[in-house]
């Protein structure tokens, strides 16, 4: 479980999502404050009283409210609407007006003039699932029509942080939006509901809430240096939460996604960052630093083909256990030192 809270880069996405986007004064493409301004007029206009007063409220501020409020507020303004979930346009619709006017499926369709689903997943660069940090999500345009030219647009699931089915409100919300994979999106989400009181374990944190990743640190078993470089085959994780105000939620998400679990079937992969950080000594790295010119994060990422940086955990998968597992090897390793 990673934060993709960066700071200010985020707010200045968040600001092109709402308002779009122009060049030399013209605008290139429709922010979601105006696109959905559009579908309020086709969506609201029938004569009905309650229809007309939902319409009288989405006033141009209170969408861009609807669209940038924060992650601690969302449920509040959720609150203001929730009177209308039910209201249809007419008796034989088959979708709420909430759920037309806030439509998360045609956000997802490929428009070139609009903002929508394939430009925030780019914008974002969240390259890999804040919630596993195991599998990839990025994004990219593939050409597979080469008579029509036509182009198909491959990026990652955004999961509802607060369910779209219960809070139509807030389907296109910016901080409602998490890019993630499939299996943490499916599998493990799904429509489960983190603002549910009666289920304590669905109350997991938030990606875009501004706390740190070494929160918490992945540690291993064994901790003796002699069974580490016997190469003990016999490798159990564990999770040290150095945070206790919000320990509680660290561990439901963790729990949430099954994290323990699932790193456990890569033991070969955490044997083999032992075996790299054994073998290519501090001195070694020193060598290949001091010889071509590099600092440590770029020869980190050379050896163990992931980032350093905390702000930087979320671009590749097993960033933050391989990370942790390298400092809890170097730990060992000044500690048996020191013993010597």
């Amino acid at each position: 479980m990673l934060s993709i809270y960066q700071k200010g880069i985020v707010e200045e996405i968040c600001k092109s999502y709402c308002e779009g986007i122009q060049v030399n004064g013209k605008i290139i493409l429709k922010g979601m404050v105006q696109w959905i301004e559009e579908r309020i007029n086709k969506y609201c206009s029938s004569e009905k009283e309650a229809v007309k007063e939902l319409k009288s409220k989405l006033t141009t501020v209170k969408v861009k409210e609807i669209l940038e409020t924060q992650p601690d507020k969302l449920i509040d303004i959720w609150n203001e609407f929730k009177i209308y979930e039910n209201l249809k346009k007419d008796d034989g619709d088959s979708n709420t007006i909430l759920e037309n006017i806030f439509h998360y499926e045609t956000f997802r369709s490929y428009r070139s003039t609009i903002i929508n689903g394939y430009w925030l997943a780019q914008e974002l660069g969240v390259d890999c699932c804040p919630y596993c940090n195991r599998n990839y999500t990025m994004s990219h345009k593939h050409n597979y029509d080469l008579i029509k030219k036509e182009n198909k647009y491959v990026f990652p699931s955004f999961d509802h942080f607060y369910p779209k089915e219960t809070y139509p409100l807030l389907a296109l919300s910016f901080y409602n939006l998490i890019p993630c994979c499939n299996a943490c999106n499916s599998d493990y989400k799904g429509a489960r509901d983190p603002n549910d009181i009666n289920k304590s374990d669905y109350k997991i944190l938030h990606p875009y809430t501004d706390f740190k990743n070494d929160h918490f640190s992945f540690d291993f078993i064994p901790e003796e240096y002699e069974d580490l470089v016997g190469k003990n085959k016999k490798i159990d994780l564990k999770i040290n939460y150095k945070n206790n105000f919000i320990r509680s939620d660290l561990e439901k998400s963790i729990k949430f996604f099954g994290i323990l679990e699932n790193y456990s079937n890569h033991r070969d992969m955490i044997q083999d960052i032992m075996d790299k950080k054994i073998t290519f000594s501090d001195r070694y790295l020193s060598i290949i630093q001091s010889t071509y010119g590099l600092d440590f994060q770029t020869t980190y990422k050379m050896l163990f083909e992931v980032h350093y940086d905390d702000e930087k955990l979320f671009k590749l998968p097993f960033s933050k256990l391989k990370k942790d597992v390298y400092d809890k090897l170097e730990e060992i390793r000044k500690k048996s030192t020191r013993l010597i």
